[in-house]
């Protein structure tokens, strides 16, 4: 395997952590088939940019796999079957959000994709920096879910919470997402509404609570603040 500047997801997960080190912080997830650019060698890791999101992190060399930058600039050699000669043996789940996944026909209204895509996380326990049914964290789980939708979001909620148009309490409607902020003012968790009244996010594990203009709450307690809602349509 010749090494270039460009490498794609062959592992059903590949972790991406903030230093070049196992026992790192793991500050997101590459999922089967995505790719990404090279932007620094360090013994036997790697720093990366995801194409798809712009985010950076390390991963293990030993779960690169370097593909040409022609592969890398042509979506559909990216994710035609005929570029993946080296799985054909290989047996692997593949995690809702990876390319080649969908969960329903385009017929279906993309806010309703991103939706149903949302509730087959219900029950999966919280982890910061997952992206997957294992374990996902408030923003990973809009990411994943909004894809189904073919809307791609960044990250993290912070940046999230830029995209769309901001909604007042009372004209939103299900599909909207909404954002909670810490004591200092700062965006900390977003959500999804299901409905007016209900929304589902990742805390602890994922879940639907009920949501007034306050905020979040569980068990008839208070638990994120709001801060505003976005409308992200593309």
């Amino acid at each position: 395997m010749q090494k270039t500047n460009y490498g794609q997801a062959r592992l059903s997960i590949v972790p991406m952590r903030a230093k070049p080190q196992h026992s790192s912080e793991m500050v997101s997830q590459l999922l089967y088939n995505e790719t990404y650019t090279i932007l620094e060698e360090q013994e036997e890791w790697l720093r990366i940019e995801c194409l798809h999101d712009g985010y950076q992190g390390w991963i293990a060399e030993n779960q690169a796999y370097y593909i040409s930058q022609e592969i890398f600039d042509t979506p559909f050699k990216r994710y035609n079957a005929d570029v993946i000669e080296w799985d054909q043996q290989l047996e692997m789940n593949l995690f809702m959000g990876s390319p080649f996944y969908d969960i329903a026909p385009n017929l279906v209204p993309p806010i309703e994709r991103i939706c149903h895509a949302a509730q087959q996380f219900i029950n999966s326990p919280y982890l910061w920096g997952g992206r997957t049914g294992a374990g996902i964290d408030c923003s990973g789980l809009m990411q994943v879910a909004f894809r189904m939708g073919h809307i791609l979001l960044p990250r993290d909620a912070s940046l999230q919470a830029k995209l769309g148009k901001k909604i007042s309490w009372g004209t939103h409607k299900r599909g909207d997402l909404a954002f909670f902020k810490n004591k200092d003012g700062k965006i900390n968790h977003v959500g999804l509404f299901l409905s007016p009244d209900s929304i589902l996010h990742a805390s602890a594990w994922v879940r639907v609570d009920s949501i007034t203009k306050i905020g979040i709450f569980h068990k008839n307690s208070a638990t994120h603040e709001l801060a505003f809602i976005r409308r992200v349509r593309f």
